[in-house]
């Protein structure tokens, strides 16, 4: 999908949705959570005062990307798609591994996301531009 938009192209786009009550029966320790967040990821989830909340904004970020970026699902992985807040609370997208190369390739200069939190549920959506 190529959108025109001045001296921007949009590269894709994607969206997700989940349950929190999903990531809250998974365990911090459970193989899921160890390989879909990174580290830092983990880290700022401690700082954020509800790690739960924190966890299922963050996969359905990822998610989004994800499908933004439409990768091979068979060489790309969810936990090379790293999503921090910056100093003001907003999400930035860093890439590692196989997702950075593909957009390295694909020529995308910036990945915009968004993330709402609900009682029940958190939304994602991402912009990959070119």
């Amino acid at each position: 999908m190529w959108i025109y938009g001045g001296n921007k192209m949009i590269y894709g786009v994607g969206t997700d949705i989940l349950s929190a009550e999903r990531i809250r029966t998974i365990p911090e320790d459970d193989v899921f959570c160890r390989t879909v967040f990174t580290d830092a990821e983990k880290e700022q989830s401690k700082e954020s005062g509800d790690s739960r909340k924190f966890f299922t904004g963050r996969f359905a970020a990822k998610e989004a990307v994800f499908k933004a970026l439409s990768p091979d699902p068979d060489t790309s992985r969810l936990n090379e798609i790293e999503i921090l807040n910056d100093a003001n609370g907003k999400p930035v997208v860093c890439l590692h591994g196989n997702m950075q190369k593909l957009a390295d390739e694909a020529g995308i200069t910036k990945i915009h996301v968004s993330v709402s939190h609900e009682t029940e549920y958190s939304l994602a959506f991402a912009v990959a531009e070119m």
